[in-house]
């Protein structure tokens, strides 16, 4: 088959270059800035861009990575969000349909306000973003579903991996490791997600033209400060730096859902997913 990944210099971009070439498939690695991994430059805001790598690649599906996604940003340049995150995907559906190829979307826990009791999201559930960054990712996953595009839309919380990308595993290690304190807030419950994870799941939604959308995410429910402890424990590195706060201590600008997670049944039963234990995952990402 023959892929086109979008964002190839992120978390996620980077862990699909890993895995993507050990398969017997055809890619074209794509980025805003034609370095590292890309091989061609695809700015997705640019729907000539756009336009060109998928007429003269002709891909089987295209992988979209690409985003804005620091999310307190989001609210200081709102355009620059909207730019990216739904008129750059609405450039990628409009080629998708024009060129007949399969569109993998990747999504997020942000577009739920984070109150249903137990956390647990389905696939059906009403969203209701708090913030730029989650209105925009919500909007651009009604931009796909209310084209005719075929599309996969894969959401997902708190992607963490490869320790040469920033994420919040790197980060917290790193900085125990430093002997720097870290600041952790108790109230805010996720299910984080693996990398490599998250990029399986987009190749076999995009190898089967799933349709609809799909929660990926870790099976593991834990606060930021929990996420901490567990690597300080799994490292043997000192806990005493890991400081318990709240959500209202960190003057966040974006408004975060406090307690997010998945039920991940439609994805284990249609994309054979089952989530990487996260004590594990550590293992294989140091």
């Amino acid at each position: 088959m023959r892929i086109l990944v979008t964002g190839v210099n992120g978390l996620v971009g980077s862990s699909l270059v890993k895995l993507l070439s050990k398969k017997n498939h055809s890619v074209l690695f794509t980025s805003r800035i034609k370095e590292y991994y890309a091989s061609e430059k695809l700015d997705i805001t640019n729907s000539s861009d756009v336009k060109k790598n998928i007429s003269d690649f002709r891909p089987n599906f295209v992988i979209n990575c690409a985003a804005m996604a620091n999310v307190d940003l989001c609210e200081v340049e709102k355009n620059l969000c909207w730019n990216i995150n739904v008129r750059g995907v609405e450039n990628l559906v409009k080629s998708c349909i024009n060129y007949q190829c399969h569109l993998v979307h990747i999504s997020t826990d942000y577009i739920f306000d984070g109150q249903k009791e137990g956390g647990l999201y389905l696939e059906t559930d009403l969203p209701n973003p708090l913030g730029v960054y989650a209105k925009s990712k919500l909007e651009a996953e009604n931009k796909i579903l209310n084209s005719q595009v075929s599309a996969s839309i894969l959401r997902t919380i708190l992607v963490y991996g490869n320790h040469k990308n920033p994420n919040i595993v790197t980060f917290i290690k790193n900085s125990l490791e430093d002997g720097k304190e870290v600041q952790l807030v108790e109230d805010q419950i996720r299910m984080p997600t693996f990398v490599d994870d998250l990029s399986v799941a987009c190749i076999i939604a995009g190898e089967r033209k799933a349709k609809g959308i799909f929660n990926i995410s870790g099976s593991e429910q834990m606060s930021y400060f929990e996420i901490g402890n567990q690597i300080a424990d799994h490292f043997s590195l000192n806990k005493k730096n890991i400081n318990r706060v709240k959500t209202k201590d960190l003057n966040q600008k974006a408004k975060r859902p406090y307690r997010t997670g998945f039920d991940l049944t439609k994805s284990k039963n249609e994309l054979s997913f089952f989530p990487t234990k996260f004590r594990k995952a550590l293992d294989l990402i140091f």
